[in-house]
């Protein structure tokens, strides 16, 4: 089998499943589990502080002793979670659930990319990326009409137990079809893996300082950060209450939503990847610059079905920012080091969402949820300046 399509097995399969859960979690929290709003913050919060955390640790592990081995972890522990969270409707299983998801994404964060790009050996990487942003697109498509099927013909819970299932399944598979021949530990030297690591982190920070398309990236990650976490937590009550959604609506169209925006997700990478040649940084900025326009006229809009389009856009736009900084950050790291480098990337992000989560929201409970979600539109103004200046940067060099 080619490297290319274990990678978009691997990719695709995991969005399949974790789609299962995501579509149909709200519904199962709020109505098998019961947890109030309380319980559902502090949920987001464990995540995301567990993300910070565990990132540059997970990325250690997969520099020192494997990718293959952190990815296939990872997607254990994952499954795992969601094999808990499903079995026991309590807060207690849900947020020890929501903190080993944590953990388990942080070991795949970086070392899958790293993976596939030491393998491949930096060969076609922006095609290879932005397929596999594709390929995680349609298997989260899939997943979405899935999670409604079982859901319908089982139930919610025995959903989520079905999606962890499957994810310890792909785990068990990925021993067997993933090679790894290209893998260089990062160091050979005979000391203790303490004193490796200690000397990891800061080669690792050095890698990012010595380049400055690098260093804006970090700050473009931080800024997506901050935005991220809190239009993906009102939005949902943008539309429930600021249009009226009873729960019986509000369930298909919240798959509607999901499973439109992933189409048109899919459809904005393949154009990438046919018409966009080497300037990301360009596209970055544009993509962005479009992205601040629809938060706004999504926050502000009074109509249904201008909102529903709005928040296509927003959708589609947003998804496209992380294939194009991993194609930036990935050809411009050596492979020693590549995943704890990449990792560091992963916990500035987690940083911004724990910090900006609980901003938009403070600005959401004293003026209004929508002001709230326009406010996430000020956070990627500095995405689209960034992008730019470091477009003009790289054109002037040449």
């Amino acid at each position: 089998m080619k490297l290319t399509t274990i990678y978009y097995f691997l990719t695709s399969s995991r969005s399949f499943s974790i789609h299962i859960v995501f579509t149909i979690s709200a519904i199962y929290y709020v109505s098998v589990a019961q947890l109030n709003a309380l319980e559902l913050v502090l949920i987001g919060t464990i995540l995301e502080l567990t993300v910070f955390i565990c990132e540059i640790p997970t990325g250690l592990f997969a520099d020192f002793f494997g990718r293959k081995k952190s990815f296939i972890l990872g997607t254990v522990i994952i499954g795992s979670a969601h094999l808990l969270e499903g079995s026991i409707p309590e807060f207690w299983a849900i947020a020890l659930a929501s903190m080993l998801w944590g953990i388990g994404w942080t070991f795949i964060s970086g070392s899958e990319e790293a993976w596939i790009a030491d393998e491949l050996e930096n060969q076609a990487l922006e095609r290879v990326f932005l397929k596999g942003a594709q390929w995680r697109s349609i298997g989260s498509f899939l997943g979405i009409i899935m999670s409604v099927v079982l859901a319908l013909f089982l139930s919610v819970q025995l959903a989520i137990i079905l999606a962890g299932a499957f994810l310890i399944l792909i785990a068990i598979i990925s021993l067997y079809i993933v090679p790894e021949t290209n893998y260089i530990p990062v160091s050979i030297k005979q000391v203790s893996p303490f004193s490796q690591m200690k000397s990891t982190l800061p080669e690792g920070w050095a890698q990012i300082k010595q380049q400055t398309t690098l260093r804006s990236i970090v700050w473009i990650t931080l800024f997506i950060g901050l935005a991220s976490e809190g239009f993906d937590r009102l939005s949902g009550a943008h539309f429930i209450e600021g249009f009226h959604l009873d729960e019986e609506k509000a369930i298909y169209w919240f798959g509607a939503l999901f499973a439109v925006a992933y189409i048109l997700n899919i459809v904005l990478l393949k154009w990438i990847e046919l018409y966009v040649k080497k300037d990301y940084a360009r596209l970055l900025g544009l993509l962005n610059s479009l992205l601040v326009l629809c938060l706004i006229g999504f926050a502000y809009s009074g109509n249904f079905l201008l909102a529903v389009l709005f928040y296509w856009l927003i959708s589609a736009l947003r998804e496209t920012n992380e294939p194009l900084l991993a194609v930036m950050i990935n050809t411009r790291l050596p492979a020693n080091g590549r995943a704890t480098t990449l990792s560091m990337f992963g916990q500035v992000d987690a940083l911004g969402q724990i910090a900006g989560g609980p901003l938009i929201g403070f600005i959401a409970l004293y003026t209004s949820v929508t002001h709230g979600i326009a406010a996430t539109a000020i956070f990627f103004l500095p995405v689209v300046w960034l992008s730019l200046k470091m477009r003009n940067k790289t054109r002037h060099r040449m």
